[in-house]
Protein backbone atom coordinates (compact mmCIF):
# COMPACT_ATOMS: atom_id res chain seq x y z
CA UNK A 1 0.00 0.00 0.00
CA UNK A 2 1.64 3.34 -1.29
CA UNK A 3 1.61 6.31 1.18
CA UNK A 4 -1.81 7.56 -1.06
CA UNK A 5 -3.65 4.68 -0.43
CA UNK A 6 -2.99 4.93 3.07
CA UNK A 7 -4.09 8.74 3.93
CA UNK A 8 -7.77 7.37 1.56
CA UNK A 9 -7.90 4.02 3.51
CA UNK A 10 -10.88 3.04 6.01
CA UNK A 11 -8.35 3.47 9.00
CA UNK A 12 -6.87 6.49 8.34
CA UNK A 13 -9.89 8.56 7.86
CA UNK A 14 -11.60 6.57 11.06
CA UNK A 15 -8.46 7.90 12.68
CA UNK A 16 -9.29 11.50 11.67
CA UNK A 17 -12.58 12.12 11.96
CA UNK A 18 -11.89 10.87 15.48
CA UNK A 19 -9.19 13.39 16.16
CA UNK A 20 -11.28 15.97 14.58
CA UNK A 21 -14.42 15.13 16.54
CA UNK A 22 -12.22 15.22 19.92
CA UNK A 23 -10.76 18.65 18.95
CA UNK A 24 -14.88 19.67 18.57
CA UNK A 25 -15.79 18.21 21.54
CA UNK A 26 -12.57 20.13 23.43
CA UNK A 27 -13.69 23.22 21.86
CA UNK A 28 -16.71 23.15 23.34
CA UNK A 29 -15.91 22.22 27.13
CA UNK A 30 -13.23 25.10 26.90
CA UNK A 31 -15.95 27.54 25.87
CA UNK A 32 -18.08 26.48 28.94
CA UNK A 33 -14.97 26.51 30.87
CA UNK A 34 -15.75 22.65 32.20
CA UNK A 35 -12.82 21.35 34.20
CA UNK A 36 -12.31 18.08 31.96
CA UNK A 37 -10.69 16.89 29.00
CA UNK A 38 -12.43 14.61 26.03
CA UNK A 39 -10.70 11.28 27.31
CA UNK A 40 -11.50 12.41 31.09
CA UNK A 41 -15.16 12.98 29.35
CA UNK A 42 -14.96 9.84 27.78
CA UNK A 43 -14.42 7.57 31.46
CA UNK A 44 -16.86 10.41 32.80
CA UNK A 45 -19.85 9.17 30.12
CA UNK A 46 -19.38 5.77 32.01
CA UNK A 47 -19.42 6.76 35.52
CA UNK A 48 -22.35 8.72 35.28
CA UNK A 49 -24.34 5.46 33.64
CA UNK A 50 -22.96 3.63 36.65
CA UNK A 51 -21.61 5.70 39.80
CA UNK A 52 -19.48 3.76 42.54
CA UNK A 53 -18.32 1.23 39.97
CA UNK A 54 -14.77 -0.24 40.21
CA UNK A 55 -11.97 0.91 38.08
CA UNK A 56 -11.91 -2.29 36.35
CA UNK A 57 -15.30 -1.69 35.53
CA UNK A 58 -14.62 1.28 34.43
CA UNK A 59 -11.75 0.49 32.30
CA UNK A 60 -13.95 -2.14 30.57
CA UNK A 61 -16.50 0.00 30.56
CA UNK A 62 -14.69 2.73 28.88
CA UNK A 63 -12.97 0.95 26.08
CA UNK A 64 -9.36 2.35 28.20
CA UNK A 65 -7.08 0.37 30.16
CA UNK A 66 -6.51 0.19 33.41
CA UNK A 67 -2.94 2.17 33.99
CA UNK A 68 -4.50 5.15 31.71
CA UNK A 69 -7.81 5.22 33.59
CA UNK A 70 -6.07 5.40 37.07
CA UNK A 71 -4.10 8.10 35.31
CA UNK A 72 -7.74 9.89 34.46
CA UNK A 73 -9.43 8.55 38.08
CA UNK A 74 -6.32 10.71 40.13
CA UNK A 75 -6.56 14.11 37.68
CA UNK A 76 -10.33 13.74 38.02
CA UNK A 77 -10.18 13.05 42.04
CA UNK A 78 -7.53 16.56 42.53
CA UNK A 79 -9.65 18.47 40.84
CA UNK A 80 -12.35 17.30 42.82
CA UNK A 81 -14.80 15.31 40.58
CA UNK A 82 -14.31 12.03 41.99
CA UNK A 83 -13.34 10.58 45.15
CA UNK A 84 -12.00 7.11 45.44
CA UNK A 85 -13.94 5.01 48.55
CA UNK A 86 -13.50 1.37 49.99
CA UNK A 87 -15.36 -1.20 48.65
CA UNK A 88 -17.60 -2.49 51.31
CA UNK A 89 -16.30 -6.38 51.02
CA UNK A 90 -12.98 -6.42 49.13
CA UNK A 91 -10.22 -3.87 50.87
CA UNK A 92 -8.17 -4.72 47.10
CA UNK A 93 -11.42 -2.78 45.24
CA UNK A 94 -12.19 0.93 44.71
CA UNK A 95 -15.41 2.60 44.03
CA UNK A 96 -14.97 5.47 42.03
CA UNK A 97 -17.79 7.69 43.22
CA UNK A 98 -18.87 11.14 41.26
CA UNK A 99 -18.66 14.34 43.83
CA UNK A 100 -21.23 16.88 43.71
CA UNK A 101 -19.03 18.86 41.41
CA UNK A 102 -18.82 15.71 39.21
CA UNK A 103 -22.98 15.55 39.09
CA UNK A 104 -22.76 19.01 38.53
CA UNK A 105 -20.84 19.20 35.43
CA UNK A 106 -22.98 15.99 33.48
CA UNK A 107 -25.54 18.13 31.99
CA UNK A 108 -22.57 20.93 30.11
CA UNK A 109 -20.53 18.08 29.04
CA UNK A 110 -23.28 16.00 27.34
CA UNK A 111 -24.44 19.30 25.62
CA UNK A 112 -20.77 19.63 24.53
CA UNK A 113 -20.54 16.43 23.66
CA UNK A 114 -23.68 16.21 21.42
CA UNK A 115 -22.90 19.81 19.82
CA UNK A 116 -19.16 18.43 18.70
CA UNK A 117 -21.58 15.48 17.28
CA UNK A 118 -24.04 18.08 15.61
CA UNK A 119 -20.93 19.85 14.07
CA UNK A 120 -19.80 16.65 12.69
CA UNK A 121 -22.46 15.62 11.45
CA UNK A 122 -23.53 18.77 9.81
CA UNK A 123 -25.10 18.41 6.23
CA UNK A 124 -25.16 14.80 6.37
CA UNK A 125 -28.25 13.51 5.09
CA UNK A 126 -30.39 10.98 7.70
CA UNK A 127 -29.87 8.44 5.25
CA UNK A 128 -26.21 8.42 5.26
CA UNK A 129 -25.50 8.53 8.73
CA UNK A 130 -27.76 5.76 8.89
CA UNK A 131 -25.48 4.30 6.61
CA UNK A 132 -22.09 4.64 8.51
CA UNK A 133 -23.71 3.43 11.50
CA UNK A 134 -24.37 0.44 10.25
CA UNK A 135 -20.91 -0.01 8.88
CA UNK A 136 -19.20 1.27 12.22
CA UNK A 137 -21.64 -1.27 14.42
CA UNK A 138 -20.68 -3.89 11.93
CA UNK A 139 -17.10 -2.81 12.03
CA UNK A 140 -17.41 -2.57 15.92
CA UNK A 141 -19.11 -6.56 15.81
CA UNK A 142 -16.31 -8.06 13.34
CA UNK A 143 -13.52 -7.08 16.14
CA UNK A 144 -14.89 -7.84 19.41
Amino acid sequence: MNRTQVDKSYGRILGVAYTYVFRQLAKHMKEKDLPITPDQFRVLTHLWQHDGCSQQELAVGSLRDRANVTRIIDILEREGIVERADHETDRRIFKIQLTKKGKAIEKDAMACGQAAIDDALKGISKSDIDICMKVLNKTIENLK
